[in-house]
């Protein structure tokens, strides 16, 4: 592929230019148009529940839930995708990278759990002439290998090769150069583990750090990320009995729980062709550094690849392949569904050159031998399945490419006054809303619970509202920051919703959630419920440092949260308040009783007190479910969302498309708030659901005669 200087320094200035006036308004491309597949004769071009638009380049197929990762088998034939089964279990599936039709297939629905961590295809070493596939199964802690045949079938081969060591945890997989050692990052224990094809045994091991979420190979050295918040590096180990110096090179400064809250994720490892350079993306803080590998490796230079200069955070490059010259270097960008093309032909030194339009959430690519032709994963495809994508490089016109994947992420439009709910990044504050809850809901239906039914009977009623998120965990993240992060993702998938709702400190976005821009800015809040991981103690962490003090309600440890003790103790709490005149800027609560009714009754009792107080005339109370719930039947994640308000339109039905991040984003707007990341700043507001027209009377709170017997 030509890819000319001019073209760079253009789009250059596209991508990198000044950031915008304070009176342009970012939104979602999707306007008043519906989640979902606008047109049957092109399944892979949607609007997704974000509001922004997929419309991949070249040819794509659907695959399945939950695609991981990505292997091209030895010559360019056949690729293999793998990941977990909606139904459950490992998913492998083997396509035709000619015809880019599905071939074979490999279910497991025997381990309801399991998912495909990494995949590396190669010769047999064991048996000349034969091609292993090996797929790490971290829930069982072994590799599983299967034999490639001539025509793209996949025949498991038994038994699998079992990890080391206490409950490890293989993920990622890199190939040695001498073709018969397997390095497999053990994410749990902290360690590189080397298995050598040719007898089936693990022969070594090496700790790297914690997490070590990116390896690769190259001469006698292994190169694995570590994705430790409090000491992020690059650990460059010794492969086998060779003579190399260990060094642990760092990524990033500690954090400081103010202005860093969330690590920098370092997903993926590459090495340039010639050796000289390693390459690192950076998903957390949206960069790919370069790392010298000389005498004295270090870091000595990097790449921004945020959507323009000083913007929120959020492109997350998470997966990258250099071309076989080094002269490109492709790297998904997971939080713009879009590949980023970089000039690489300076080795150790990175210029943006252009964007290539992908599905949603690319994670894993691959280059065909020739270069000719990328592979890419996409975790969420055309919102419906996932998708493996297959993008002629020879055909790309980059110029045209690249203003097509900004279109599809956002569209932007001058706006006046506002001083109700002023734009985002205005540098104001509302004039007559002082006062913002935000109240988050588990698994609810409309029709059983009463107070919400009345609720949105007499207030603005968000009718085409998506919580798209799959589960609470994985929702609140996004409901507080705007964006769910490659890490928590990750986690969700492999370790299960547990692991995301302890929260390391590596899980968290680069700014942190709602609170810290409040603590940054040093306006009120607490919170209900929310924000909290129950169960063990999270200490250490640096985003609830700022929750200290403002906690109004958490279960005790090992307790389960309860509606009915949060309702009580916010009522007493905000009469307290009320009295004193008081009230925090913003409230965060999260109701989580399975019975809808009891969550019905502390929504009810919640809103009734802060309706007879003084500050209902200068509040907005948002509420929503924070995951998907299925609402409906044709999609689970279209929903609704309330608001409450002296000023919300009463009555009001809107029909634009909005999503969780819409709901912060307003909130944002009232407050006098920055963007959180670029889900955030992207998504569309809700600021026509409000008018200045005064209206103070008091909702009617509907009584649950079920509940009080």
């Amino acid at each position: 592929m030509q890819l000319r200087s001019l073209i760079a320094a253009a789009l250059a200035a596209v991508l990198l230019g000044a950031a915008p006036a304070s009176t342009r308004l970012y939104s979602a491309p999707a306007g008043n148009r519906p989640a979902g597949i606008p047109h049957p004769n092109l399944p892979f071009v949607a609007i997704l529940p974000s509001g922004r638009i997929v419309a991949p380049v070249g040819k794509s197929i659907a695959i399945g839930a939950n695609v991981t990762t990505l292997a091209l088998i030895p010559g360019g034939r056949f690729a293999v995708v793998g990941g977990r089964a909606a139904s459950g279990g490992v998913l492998l599936r083997t396509v035709d990278t000619r015809t880019m039709q599905v071939v074979a297939r490999a279910d497991n629905a025997s381990s309801r759990s399991e998912a495909i961590g990494g995949l590396i295809a190669l010769p047999d070493p064991a048996q000349p002439g034969r091609t292993l596939l090996a797929a790490s199964e971290p829930r069982a802690g072994k590799v599983a290998l299967f034999a490639v045949a001539a025509d793209g079938g996949l025949t498991q081969l038994h038994p699998g090769i079992s990890l080391p060591g206490n409950d490890p945890e293989p993920m990622r997989l890199a190939l040695a150069e001498s073709g018969h050692l397997l390095l497999v990052a053990d994410d749990r224990n902290g360690r590189i583990d080397t298995i050598d094809l040719a007898t089936r045994r693990p022969i070594a091991s090496m700790s790297v750090g914690p997490l070590p979420t990116g390896i690769a190979a190259f001469g006698p050295r292994i190169f694995a990320a570590a994705a430790s918040a409090a000491a992020p590096t690059l650990a460059v180990r010794a492969l086998g009995s060779t003579v190399v110096a260990s060094e642990n090179i760092p990524l990033d400064t500690p954090l400081d729980g103010a202005t860093t809250i969330g690590g920098v994720d370092p997903e993926s490892v590459a090495i340039e062709p010639g050796g000289r350079f390693a390459y690192i993306t950076l998903a957390g803080v949206d960069r790919v550094v370069a790392v010298s590998l000389d005498a004295s490796p270090r870091v000595v230079d990097g790449i921004d690849l945020r959507l323009f200069a000083n913007a929120p955070y959020g492109t997350m490059p998470t997966a990258m392949v250099p071309s076989t010259t080094g002269r490109e270097l492709f790297v998904a960008l997971s939080g713009l569904n879009a590949v980023a093309v970089i000039d690489a032909s300076t080795p150790g030194v990175l210029h943006r050159l252009g964007l290539i339009p992908t599905g949603a959430r690319p994670v894993a690519l691959s280059l065909a031998p020739n270069d000719k032709a990328l592979f890419v994963a996409n975790a969420e495809g055309n919102g419906v399945s996932a998708t493996l994508e297959r993008i002629e490089l020879t055909k790309i016109p980059l110029e045209r490419t690249t203003l097509s994947a900004l279109r599809y992420s956002h569209v932007s439009h001058l706006v006046r006054g506002g001083t109700l709910v002023p734009p985002l990044r205005s540098g104001r504050k509302s004039d007559a809303i002082e006062h913002v809850v935000d109240i988050s809901l588990g698994a609810t239906y409309f029709n059983s619970t009463p107070n919400l039914r009345a609720l949105a009977n007499q207030f603005a009623v968000v009718g085409d509202y998506y919580a798209d998120a799959p589960n609470g965990e994985l929702g609140s993240q996004l409901a507080y920051s705007g964006t769910i992060t490659p890490l928590a993702w990750m986690l969700d998938i492999f370790r299960g919703r547990q692991a995301v709702d302890a929260m390391p400190p590596d899980i968290y976005p680069r700014s942190g959630y709602i609170v810290n821009a409040l603590a940054r800015a040093g306006i009120s809040y607490r919170v209900y419920g929310a924000m909290v991981p129950e169960g063990r103690s999270a200490i250490g962490i640096p985003l609830l440092h700022v929750l200290h003090g403002a906690v109004g309600y958490a279960p005790k440890v090992g307790a389960r949260a309860s509606d009915r003790a949060l309702a009580a103790a916010f009522v007493k709490q905000y009469a307290r308040e009320a009295a004193r005149g008081d009230v925090p800027a913003y409230e965060a609560i999260r109701l989580s009783a399975t019975n809808p009714l009891v969550q019905d009754q502390a929504l009810g009792a919640i809103v009734d007190a802060i309706a007879r107080s003084d500050a209902w005339s200068s509040t907005a109370i948002f509420i929503a479910p924070r995951q998907a719930i299925g609402a409906t039947r044709t999609d689970p994640k279209h929903s609704f969302a309330v608001i409450v308000s002296p000023y919300a339109k009463r009555g009001f039905l809107g029909h634009a498309h909005a999503n969780t991040a819409s709901l912060l984003k307003t909130e944002e707007e009232i407050l006098g708030l920055p963007a959180l990341s670029l889900g955030d700043l992207l998504a569309s507001d809700l600021a026509n659901y409000f008018t200045s027209n005064l209206d103070v009377s008091a909702p009617e709170i509907r009584t649950n005669e079920r509940m009080q017997r």
